[in-house]
């Protein structure tokens, strides 16, 4: 097997630092993100992972000049914040919706119980019922002397 060993351009190293970028900023799998730059450029996954790890640092896109200042550090940093708050909420109100159906399937469990309780004990009058409309049919048929 021949293996094609061609270097990277610039812009493809560019390309994989910022889609790994924004997928862990979405909270992704770096994993997905080395699979959709493989389709755009052409290259494994594997070959993908194996130069984001080898050179990220050399890659890092904050090496890019920036016009980042200090005051878009204090927004992001606020911003995160406002975020992580907002997840620690959600998180708590879905805890407590969750001990809410908790509660309410432990009582649906309960209720089915008594309910399968109840079929049976009519299945067991229906069965009674049933032997003793035999029983009547049977001792009302009685034979005819002529």
């Amino acid at each position: 097997m021949k293996s094609s060993k061609r270097g990277w351009k610039e812009s493809e190293e560019m390309l994989l630092m910022e889609i790994v970028q924004s997928y862990m900023d979405k909270g992704l799998s770096k994993k997905a993100a080395f699979e959709e730059v493989s389709a755009k450029i052409n290259r494994t996954p594997a070959t993908c992972s194996h130069h984001y790890y080898a050179n990220r640092n050399k890659l890092s896109i904050s090496s890019k000049p920036s016009d980042i200042n200090l005051e878009d550090c204090i927004h992001f940093l606020n911003d995160r914040t406002r975020k992580q708050k907002t997840l620690l909420e959600e998180n708590k109100i879905l805890k407590k919706e969750k001990h809410e159906l908790l509660l309410v399937q432990k009582r649906l469990k309960e209720r089915y119980s008594k309910l399968s309780e109840q079929q049976k004990k009519l299945r067991q009058l229906m069965s009674i019922i049933k032997e003793a409309e035999n029983y009547s049919e049977c001792t009302s048929k009685k034979p005819t002397i002529h």
